[in-house]
């Protein structure tokens, strides 16, 4: 026989009542908020361990895969982690013109001495898994899949 305390089974409750309440916030701010200005905190990302895996891609062809492990925390801006996305033959690199929903970014990169035209974005399909891509005057030059595996376990994973 199953016995749920009652303190338990209040906590089950509360729970349950805030994650309804929560939806109920993120629901009416999507209804009113301004398309492309989304919050940092509408986020829908789960913090956790991710693996990364980039594809570099030279004259149109597929370099190997290069996979990452990456602990992501509940930062001011989470976007700030899942942006970080490598431009191969570019340095000095800045953020420019973001927008931004609850399950996508984009951005433009104005980089130091180069008239290249370079974008990039990231797309949520679920809290745990995203696809990356930057691309150079049209082409795609990096494809990043990132999918969430665990919590982390300490803060120098």
């Amino acid at each position: 026989m199953n016995h749920v305390s009652p303190s338990t089974d209040s906590a089950g409750r509360r729970n349950t009542l805030s994650r309804l309440a929560a939806a109920g916030v993120l629901l009416a701010a999507a209804l009113i908020g301004e398309p492309g200005h989304a919050d940092p905190g509408d986020f829908q990302a789960m913090p956790g361990l991710w693996k990364i895996v980039t594809r570099v891609f030279e004259s149109g062809h597929e370099g190997a895969p290069q996979v990452t492990w990456h602990c992501v925390d509940e930062s001011p801006d989470p976007w700030v982690e899942f942006a970080q996305v490598p431009v191969p033959g570019q340095a000095q690199c800045e953020q420019a013109n973001k927008r931004r929903s609850s399950t996508a970014l984009s951005w433009a990169l104005q980089c130091q001495g180069s008239a290249d035209v370079v974008r990039g974005q990231v797309k949520f399909d679920s809290a745990e898994h995203y696809n990356a891509a930057i691309n150079v005057n049209g082409k795609d030059v990096v494809q990043v899949e990132g999918r969430r595996y665990a919590a982390c376990t300490s803060p120098k994973d």
